[in-house]
């Protein structure tokens, strides 16, 4: 099965559990952007499915104007390249 592409609200407590992350990892990302092979816990957290084209623009749009305030990158715009399917 591929890593597939989902945007939800995080609600808070239950909305990933321990048994959804055993059946499938699930991995947050910016934007509400999660991946995860969890069809199950997608569908309970009615989670839509986007394309790895458009979850990585919304992450894109998300961190646009951002940089990193402190660290060897200090003034380095800010990037997060979402894993392949």
């Amino acid at each position: 099965m591929a890593i597939k592409y989902y945007t939800a609200a995080n609600t808070g407590k239950g909305f990933i559990t321990h048994a959804d992350n055993e059946s499938a990892h699930i991995a947050g990302h910016p934007a509400d952007v999660w991946t995860t092979e969890n069809t199950t816990w997608a569908t309970r957290v009615s989670a839509v499915e986007k394309t790895q084209v458009e979850a990585q623009a919304l992450v894109d749009a998300s961190l646009v104007g951002k940089t990193y305030a402190q660290g060897p990158n200090s003034g380095s715009a800010i990037t997060h390249t979402l894993p392949s399917a």
